[in-house]
């Protein structure tokens, strides 16, 4: 069963390559050997030197202390906490290979101790009998069990515990509050209608200001403001009866959450060189001031602070009136997962270790360095705010503070890779108006077939 699983994922591996994580855009070499050994100090250690435990931690990043800087810190943080007794050191490689580096490694029996796992490919992964269940680990660590809300824990859970969340994603628009506050126009705010957005883009144009940063050459990936749009037309209330082949995507509610895309296409609302334009292409225009609002996630708030400062403001995206679902959608979800290889419950050592660090990367203390990070870490404490300087921080903070509903998955995340990129493929070119918003549902659906 393994060998047939493992045969499945590297040739969809061949084939599927053009998924990068979030701000993550460099592609790579399929070679194993591309991969990076990197550690706090970049060391080349052996497994055990002096009684010191050494676990690997596989990283979707080539750069751990520039690219994911506050899993670097806390990497830092638990090797400082524990020095002498375990130390984590990271296999780093960008995410395409070291997707395909994980597959070669649960081949030949070589897999890290700890690493980050696409969503999905890590059910199958688990199918296959690689990955460690961690609910054992869960029932011993209680308060680690506490510290993460049941939804977090769902999103990675077959017949095992496959994984724990990286961290949260949490995905909107940010907005600039100066040139709405030039334009006189209302900021946006969370329950601001599509009519009223499309009332701003035009207004926009008229003083001269791109209205939505968007990049989509080499940025497939780039819809994460828009996913609250598919829960806002009933996504996630019946995607496993499309996923179950009870339902098609091309139904009456997706039709006219695609339809609404075509109109912002339509509108005006993007630069006319959106195509070749890439997610940092657009960033860089929402930074400089020549655009009023910016399709991304939490992960760009320590940039916007330092780029726009308090000038920047955070909104979930707008309502629809001709939906019967739920409008107060949010998109504050478990990111991909971290999973532990199966191999190391055969040391006894190691899997202490691993658990050690898991009760680590889970803690109050390791929460902390994600928000000084302006990241959200997966956990549910209390009493954590912003710094006074964390402006975009502590703007999308009062949005979640608003207790809008948030799915308990990323709608993309439940997709199959060649499926997701579909779904990226339909979206933006609905945007790019090179699809009729029906086609475009009928190329997800089509690709559902395979």
């Amino acid at each position: 069963m393994k060998r047939k699983v493992l045969s499945i994922l590297l040739a969809a591996s061949m084939v599927a390559g053009l998924l990068v994580g979030c701000g993550n855009s460099n592609a790579g070499s399929s070679d194993k050997t591309d991969k990076t050994e990197n550690t706090a100090e970049t060391t080349e250690a052996p497994e055990t030197s002096g009684g010191e435990v050494t676990l690997k931690m596989g990283i979707h990043v080539a750069d751990p202390a520039s690219q994911e800087t506050v899993t670097y810190n806390i990497v830092q943080a638990f090797n400082e906490k524990y020095a002498g007794k375990y130390k984590v050191e990271f296999e780093a490689a960008d995410t395409e290979t070291h997707s395909t580096n994980l597959k070669l490694e649960a081949s030949d029996g070589t897999l890290p101790e700890v690493f980050w796992l696409d969503s999905s490919e890590a059910p199958e992964y688990a199918e296959a009998g690689y990955l460690l269940d961690l609910s054992d680990f869960l029932e011993e660590y209680k308060d680690t069990d506490a510290a993460l809300d049941a939804s977090v824990k769902e999103a990675f859970k077959s017949d095992i515990q496959y994984g724990l969340p990286y961290q949260c994603n949490v995905e909107g628009f940010f907005y600039n509050k100066e040139i709405f506050e030039q334009l006189g126009i209302a900021e946006p705010a969370n329950g601001t209608t599509f009519t009223q957005l499309l009332d701003m883009i035009t207004k926009c144009n008229e003083g001269g200001i791109t209205p939505i940063a968007q990049g989509c050459m080499n940025s497939s990936y780039a819809i994460w403001g828009y996913l609250a749009m598919l829960d806002r037309y009933g996504y996630s209330e019946y995607i496993q009866n499309i996923l179950a082949g009870d339902k098609k995507f091309n139904n009456e509610d997706l039709l006219k959450c695609f339809e609404k895309l075509q109109q912002l296409g339509q509108s005006g609302a993007f630069s006319t060189n959106m195509a070749t334009q890439e997610y940092f292409d657009a960033k860089e225009l929402f930074t400089s001031g020549q655009a009023a609002i910016f399709n991304t996630g939490a992960w760009d708030c320590a940039e916007l602070d330092e780029k726009l400062g308090d000038k920047v403001g955070f909104w979930w995206g707008p309502t629809f009136d001709d939906s019967t679902y739920e409008q107060k959608a949010a998109m504050k979800v478990p990111s991909a997962p971290i999973s532990v290889s199966a191999a190391v419950a055969e040391d006894a050592a190691k899997q202490e270790g691993v658990y050690k660090f898991l009760e680590f990367y889970y803690s109050e203390d390791a929460a902390k360095i994600s928000y000084e990070g302006s990241v959200f870490p997966a956990t549910n404490y209390t009493g954590i705010s912003a710094g006074e300087t964390q402006y975009a921080l502590g703007q999308v903070m009062a949005s979640i503070d608003e207790g809008w509903t948030s799915p308990a998955a990323q709608p993309d995340q439940i997709l199959n890779s060649a499926v997701q990129a579909q779904l990226y493929d339909s979206m933006l070119g609905v945007l790019l108006g090179n699809y009729e918003p029906a086609d475009a549902l009928d190329k997800i659906d089509q690709q559902m077939t395979y």
